[in-house]
C-alpha cells in the first residue's frame, strides 16, 4: 500500500491553493506546483518551498501523489500533455469522471472538496468536507486515510453520488447566491442596507440543521397568499424577475400542495 508523503499539485488556482495549504499544514511535502502561468506557479510554490513549473512535461516522477486541481474544461487538454506514468493520480473535480486519469496511472481516483474556495479566504477557518473515490478498494482506502488527515468530514462517494452532490451544491450555493444578488439589488435601489437581511439568512440556514428544507419553508407562496404574491410581482422592475418570482412561487406551492 502506498504511503503518501510527497505530493505534486497540478494547478495554482483557488482549489489548488487550499490543498497546498492544508497539505503543508498536515506535514506533507509538496514537490512541485504546475501552472501554465509561471508567475502563478512561482507565487504559490514560494509559500511551500515547492518547485514551480509551467511545462507539464517537467513533472518529476518522484511524488507519491499527483493532485490535479484544474478548471473542469481543461483537464483533458492538460492530461494529454503528460509524458510520464504517475504513481497515484487524483483530481478534485465534482463533475469529471475518475476514468479520465486511467491512462496515466494504475492507481487513480477523486478527492472532491464540497466547498466554495477562494484564495482570499482564511484557510485556517475554512471547513472543507472531502469526498473520495478510488479505482479499486486499495486505492479507495489509501485516499480515505489521506483525506482524513486533511479534513474531519470525509465520505466515500461513488461517481453518480458525487455528480449528484455537485448538482445539489449548485442549487444550494450558486443558485442561492443568485437570489442574494436579486435581493441585494432590490434593497440597494431603496437605499436599504444588506445587513438587514443577514440575521434572516442565518436563521433560515440554521433551521435546516434540525428539519428538512421543505419543513423549514415559510412565506406567502407556502401560505397561498395570492394578494401578496401579486403585489410582489407588480413591484419587480423587469419581466425576467417577474418570471423568476412566479416560477419559484409555483414550485413552492406545488411542493406544499397549494
Amino acid at each position: 500500500m502506498i504511503d503518501i508523503k510527497t505530493v505534486t499539485i497540478v494547478g495554482a488556482g483557488n482549489v489548488a491553493s487550499w490543498f497546498a495549504f492544508i497539505l503543508a499544514k498536515n506535514g506533507f511535502l509538496i514537490n512541485q506546483i504546475y501552472s501554465r502561468s509561471i508567475s502563478n506557479a512561482n507565487e504559490l510554490s514560494a509559500k511551500y518551498s515547492a518547485e514551480p513549473i509551467d511545462d507539464i512535461k517537467k513533472l518529476s516522477p518522484n511524488s507519491d501523489l499527483y493532485l490535479f486541481a484544474l478548471k473542469d474544461d481543461v483537464y483533458l487538454e492538460v492530461l494529454d500533455e503528460l509524458s510520464i506514468p504517475l504513481t497515484f493520480a487524483v483530481h478534485t473535480s465534482g463533475f469529471n469522471s475518475k476514468e479520465i486519469l486511467s491512462r496515466y496511472s494504475k492507481c487513480f481516483g477523486v478527492v472532491y472538496p464540497c466547498q466554495t474556495i477562494s484564495k482570499t479566504f482564511s484557510f485556517n477557518e475554512l471547513v472543507v468536507p472531502l469526498c473520495v473515490e478510488g479505482n479499486n478498494s486499495d486505492s479507495e482506502n489509501i485516499l480515505l486515510n489521506f483525506a482524513a488527515k486533511l479534513s474531519d468530514n470525509v465520505k466515500i462517494l461513488d461517481e453518480q453520488q458525487r455528480f449528484s452532490l455537485h448538482l445539489a451544491a449548485v442549487f444550494a450555493s450558486n443558485f442561492t447566491n443568485a437570489m442574494y444578488d436579486i435581493a441585494f439589488t432590490i434593497l440597494e435601489e431603496k437605499k436599504i442596507h444588506w445587513e438587514m437581511l443577514l440575521p434572516l439568512l442565518q436563521c433560515t440556514l440554521d433551521k435546516t440543521k434540525t428539519m428538512s428544507p421543505q419543513q423549514a419553508q415559510t412565506g406567502p407562496a407556502k401560505r397561498g397568499d395570492a394578494l401578496i404574491l401579486q403585489r410582489h410581482i407588480e413591484q419587480l422592475p423587469t419581466k425576467e424577475l417577474e418570471q423568476i418570482y412566479q416560477l419559484l412561487s409555483d414550485f413552492i406551492q406545488k411542493r406544499n400542495g397549494k
